[in-house]
């Protein structure tokens, strides 16, 4: 399952790739931050500052995602 939303405030974009349970956060220095389940299986990834990560053409990948509530 994928699902994908855009926080315009805070600039973020996050990918929900599964609904397993939530272990830890693996945070990398370029602003992404992997969300882990606790069988190792990626669960999300949150891109942070991703107007300026999605620029041009890729811009498609925010406006496609649905907005935050």
């Amino acid at each position: 399952m994928e699902n994908a939303w855009y926080d315009s405030d805070e600039d973020i974009l996050n990918i929900e790739l599964s609904q397993r349970e939530y272990w830890k956060t693996i945070e990398l220095p370029n602003g992404i931050n992997i969300d882990l389940a606790k069988d190792g299986a990626i669960k999300a990834i949150e891109v942070l500052n991703a107007s300026k990560v999605f620029t041009g053409d890729s811009r498609k990948v925010i406006e496609r995602a649905r907005s935050a509530t």
